[in-house]
């Protein structure tokens, strides 16, 4: 058995009444055990790595270490605040709006 669906011991109670370990009227596992392959995918994280200008890496910093928060959980509150204002195309043109563009590497 894996760690993901694991069944739990039961008591000195239950195996009085002619239970062993790992059987149960009803199987008890942990709470990923059910979880489809994609659902468990969404749950992983993706590492994110950009450049800011530093007035607003300051302010990042500033503001999560005021409020006793992880830069990463202030970016991803930020980030699901704005996806929840529309679609794609009217978050591009808000984005492109408040000066958002396409970032080149110069060599």
């Amino acid at each position: 058995m894996t760690a993901k669906n694991k069944a739990i011991s039961i008591g000195p109670k239950a195996q009085a009444n002619g239970l062993k370990n790992n059987e149960s009227a009803r199987k008890l596992t942990t709470p990923t055990a059910n979880l489809s392959a994609t659902a468990l995918d969404s749950l992983k994280a993706h590492k994110l790595s950009i450049t800011v200008p530093a007035d607003v890496g300051r302010r990042l910093r500033r503001l999560a270490f005021e409020q006793r928060l992880s830069e990463s959980s202030v970016v991803e509150v930020a980030l699901r605040n704005l996806f929840a204002r529309g679609d794609d195309s009217l978050l591009g043109v808000l984005l492109r709006d408040n000066g958002a563009a396409l970032r080149r590497r110069v060599e």
